[in-house]
Order: structure tokens, then C-alpha cells, then sequence
């Protein structure tokens, strides 16, 4: 009897397992050569000096200028924790666009919950599109378009496994090995088009990364809070958080109180760059009430072929 295509069972079980092979080394390949020239563009666009919170959105995304804008408003007072680390609004609300959508949710919830209703608010997109269109973050449009390539060549070996499948089974031929080879296709085109339907985290041109660069070289000099040094705004809690997260924070209590938890595993470990205390019970800490190196009371507790 002939075989089907042409093609033995046991040679397109090893054709379909080089095709398997061959597509995801080609995404790895393109996803890779498309990252790379996304960061090297260099067409930058002329404009202000990079705000406080584009800066923190540089180094270190959506959540890094989310807790800058947290560490802005405590210094301010704007803002307050009570000891169970909850943060809730005490001042005017504030006018800075980030400002305002972290003021508005910050009803007696943590660090960790305002990162999550702010990042997909206005402000931050706005935020986001400003980089974007001054040239300091890498392409979304070049990566998309290379996952939807990953994505069609996935879809393409998934088809012909099927096709494949179909006509073994219809001529009554083993088909055990195939039918796992086509099913981890399917799961491996579902990774694709999940992929593909998520942005994810925007990271910087190789000119964001100058900038940052810069930034923190002039952050780390010696030069007076509030002046301006690589025409960047230095000083203040909000500038320390935006450089280098939470454990730059200048209260190291306020620090551990506004740190989320770091994940290991599944499992919670202590707060980046915390000191391992936190404010009392029942008391509430603010940037004047709780100075850095202070107590503020007592710390919180708690078979066949391919056809």
C-alpha cells in the first residue's frame, strides 16, 4: 500500500518534529534580531526635561513610576500609612496627572493594589506615549509584529499536522505518535497567540537608557537637591524611588511599610530594602512622623507512526 503524501509514517513523525524544531528557532531569531534594532533606534525627539516619573518609568516600567508618585505625595503628606501598611489619602488632591490617579485609589490599600488599578489608568498611558513618541523606549510595533510572524509559522505546522492526522486516521493507519506531535503544536500555537495578545513590559531605546544613564550619574554627584544637573530634576523621595526603587526611600520604616512583599517561588519574602521594621499598631506614619532612623513604637505582625 502506498503511503500517504508520499511519505512514510516514521519519516514525517521526523519531518514534523524539524518543523516543530526549526519554527521555534526562528522566533527565538527573529524576536531577538527585532529587540535588538528596537534598541539601538536612535531618532530621538527634541523636548523638555524628562519629568520625575519618566525617568522612573524608564528604569524600571509602570510600577517603578507608580511608587514614585506613592513616594511623592507621603513626602508631601498627601498621603499616609497606617500600620497594617495600608495607604489612604489625607491632603488636597494633587495636580500632576500620576499624582492624581494614585490619590484617587488610595483608599486604605496597599502599595502592591495601587500598582495594579494605576498602571492601565490614562495618566500612565499618557505617560507611556510621551516616551514613546520622543524615541526612548523601544518598539511595540516592531515586536508585535514579529510574534504575529512566530504566531502564522505556528499556526502553519499546526495545520499540517492536522491535514496529516485527518487522512492517517481516515486510511486507518497508526497514528499515536503524530496525534502527541500535533497536540503539543496546538499548546505551542496557544503560547504563540497568548504572547502575541500581551504587550508587556516597555523597556528603553538604547537613548532611554543613555538618559537614564545619565540621570543616575547626576543623581549620584554632587549636586544640591532641586538642581537641575543633566537636565534632570534631582532631589526629593520621589527622584530616589524613580532610580532605584524602595530601598533608596530615605526612611527605611516607611520604606518596609511601602515595599510590596518580593515573591520567590510562590513564597513572600520581606520588603525590598526594608530594615525589617514598620510603624505601630495603630499608629499612622507619614513622612513627618516617622523620620528615618526613628521608631514609631512597636513593629507590625504579622504508540503508533504518523500515519
Amino acid at each position: 500500500m502506498a503511503d500517504p503524501w508520499g511519505i512514510s509514517g516514521p519519516d514525517f513523525v521526523v519531518l514534523y518534529i524539524a518543523l516543530l524544531g526549526a519554527v521555534l528557532l526562528v522566533r527565538v531569531v527573529v524576536s531577538g534580531i527585532v529587540a535588538s534594532r528596537a534598541m539601538r533606534a536612535e531618532a530621538v525627539a527634541s523636548g523638555p526635561p524628562p519629568t520625575v516619573y519618566q525617568l522612573a518609568f524608564l528604569a524600571g516600567g509602570p510600577d517603578r513610576a507608580v511608587d514614585a508618585a506613592i513616594a511623592a505625595l507621603v513626602e508631601r503628606g498627601q498621603l499616609r500609612v497606617n500600620s497594617y501598611k495600608q495607604v489612604s489619602k489625607t491632603g488636597a488632591q494633587p495636580a500632576e496627572p500620576l499624582e492624581r490617579a494614585v490619590f484617587d485609589v488610595a483608599k486604605l490599600k496597599t502599595t502592591a493594589i495601587i500598582r495594579g488599578k494605576v498602571r492601565g489608568s490614562a495618566a500612565m498611558r499618557a505617560l507611556e506615549e510621551g516616551l514613546d513618541r520622543r524615541g526612548l523606549l523601544a518598539s511595540a510595533a516592531a515586536k508585535r509584529r514579529a510574534r504575529t510572524i512566530g504566531l502564522v509559522l505556528q499556526l502553519a505546522v499546526l495545520a499540517f499536522g492536522v491535514a496529516r492526522l485527518v487522512n492517517g486516521i481516515s486510511l486507518g493507519r497508526p497514528v499515536g505518535i503524530l496525534a502527541v506531535l500535533v497536540l503539543v503544536a496546538a499548546v505551542l500555537a496557544i503560547v504563540a497567540a497568548v504572547r502575541r495578545s500581551k504587550t508587556g513590559a516597555r523597556q528603553p531605546s538604547a537613548a532611554g537608557h543613555r538618559l537614564l544613564g545619565q540621570a543616575r550619574a547626576a543623581a549620584s554627584g554632587p549636586v544640591p537637591a532641586g538642581m537641575l544637573a543633566g537636565g534632570v530634576l534631582l532631589g526629593g523621595a520621589a527622584a530616589a524611588v524613580a532610580l532605584g526603587g524602595w530601598a533608596m526611600y530615605p526612611d527605611e520604616e516607611l520604606s518596609a511599610a511601602l515595599a510590596p512583599p518580593v515573591t520567590y517561588g510562590g513564597g513572600s519574602s520581606g520588603s525590598s530594602g526594608s530594615s525589617g521594621s514598620s510603624c505601630s499598631s495603630g499608629s499612622s506614619c507619614s513622612s513627618s512622623s516617622c523620620s528615618s532612623g526613628s521608631s514609631c513604637g512597636s513593629s507590625c505582625g504579622g504508540g503508533g507512526c504518523g500515519g
